[in-house]
């Protein structure tokens, strides 16, 4: 087969691949969520200390193994016990019996631990998925600023054609059309500034599972929600209470009430018996034998071990509640955030941006009648782009405060949407 046919055979083969493959799919939050989870070597390392706990758990449920024993008298000395022949030659084995709760008690101790871990896992998801959802919020904004900034651009280009014309039949100003590029150029900048904070906000985006650009080059999602109006505080403060850092102090609660049984324990002494036989080598004998012992607990009684057990087990009762209080301030904090933003984004919405536009074509219907200024036409073009972008902003705060609330409260902060809000779901 001649090379160019070759050639033109394998561009045909290549271009049918590239037209049959299917459209690239874009990435929605719930996908990001799904990534980041999947991606944070976090969690598998969290779930590695999860699976050493239950280790600790399986370790404290063992009881004490026999011990073995041999013992020799009587040998190696002078005259008749000068060999082995007088010898006595005991073989045994003894066990301890656990008193007072200790197998019971350490189980209890070691479950607790795995509940601690467990629940730092669950926090660390819900800080995963705080997160992603923050820095998706961020791609959104920038991706409308950059469609507003390509809106206005496209505006001030076609108007410096409409001015050169003006300026040709003496109908402006040699200045308004300077006006009018000059505001063509910094708009162009602003686009190419916009531009590059979106490429920016993508790229911390698909950080959170080490990704690539490709996997943010399209990006569904909707930012701004129209009625969504705020829940009150009041309702979502009791909610604090199932918080995995609240949880964790109710594990290490349960941790530490095992170690105070432990050390109680400790105090009530063990009985170790044995048995064995033991061979009488001068008369050619042989015996069982019958052993017991059990500590006397005259100068310890483990006093100050359990008296630093309890002390920290009193102590959780106030460092869960310093945690409660912790998370109660940042709830308030991002509650009283998210109103504010939530509200602006709404009057802009609803009141300012629609008069921003309004004001705007008035502007340019008067500016065609010939009753005003270019530089009256510039005001009017920059006052509608500035409210535009200010809803933004407030679009992107007010999700961003909202995603907070989420990870605190496990649901979503609005008066319809009461539905809780799961590790992989996002609005």
């Amino acid at each position: 087969m001649p090379f160019k046919r070759v050639c033109s055979f394998l561009s045909g083969v290549l271009l049918s691949g590239v037209l049959m493959a299917p459209p690239a799919v874009a990435l929605d939050l719930r996908t990001a969520i799904g990534k980041a989870l999947a991606a944070d070597p976090r969690l598998p390392a969290g779930d590695l200390e999860v699976e050493a706990t239950r280790g600790g758990v399986e370790q404290a449920g063992k009881y004490p193994n026999p011990e073995a024993s041999v013992e020799v008298e009587n040998f190696g000395g002078t005259g008749d016990y000068s060999g082995f022949g007088n010898s006595e030659v005991t073989l045994g084995v003894q066990q301890k019996f656990e008193r007072g709760g200790k197998r019971s008690a350490r189980i209890e101790a070691a479950r607790g631990k795995e509940d601690v871990a467990n629940a730092e896992i669950a926090i660390l998801r819900r800080e995963i998925i705080a997160q992603t959802k923050i820095d998706f919020v961020r791609v959104l904004g920038a991706m409308s600023t950059v469609e507003t900034m390509s809106r206005s651009v496209k505006r001030l280009e076609g108007l410096v054609p409409q001015l050169e014309k003006r300026v040709a039949a003496g109908g402006s100003l040699k200045a308004d059309l300077a006006r009018g590029k000059l505001a063509a150029g910094r708009a162009r900048v602003a686009l190419e500034k916009a531009r590059i904070d979106l490429k920016a906000a993508k790229a911390q985006l698909v950080a959170n599972w080490s990704g690539s650009a490709g996997d943010a080059r399209d990006v569904s999602g909707r930012l701004h929600h129209e009625n969504h109006k705020p829940v009150a505080v009041g309702e979502l403060l009791p909610l604090l209470n199932r918080h995995p850092a609240i949880l964790s102090w109710d594990a290490v609660y349960a941790e530490r009430a095992g170690d105070v049984s432990v050390q109680h324990s400790l105090a009530v002494p063990d009985v170790t018996l044995g048995a064995g036989v033991r061979r009488l080598s001068e008369r050619d004998d042989t015996a069982f034998v019958i052993t017991g012992s059990i500590p006397l607990p005259v100068h310890d009684r483990n006093e100050g071990n359990i008296m630093s057990s309890q002390a920290r087990l009193e102590k959780v009762r106030f460092e869960r509640e310093g945690a409660r209080r912790a998370l109660q301030r940042r709830l308030i904090e991002a509650h009283g955030e998210m109103e504010a933003e939530c509200l602006e984004s709404q009057r802009l919405f609803e009141v300012v941006v629609p008069q921003g536009r309004s004001a705007a074509d008035d502007v340019q219907s008067s500016f065609d009648q010939g009753r005003l200024t270019v530089k009256d036409l510039l005001d009017g073009y920059g006052a509608q782009l500035e409210v535009e972008t200010l809803q933004i902003e407030a679009d992107t705060r007010c999700h961003t405060a909202a995603a907070k609330v989420e990870t605190l409260v496990a649901r979503k902060p609005w008066q319809t949407g009461w539905e809780p809000v799961s590790e992989g779901n996002g609005e």
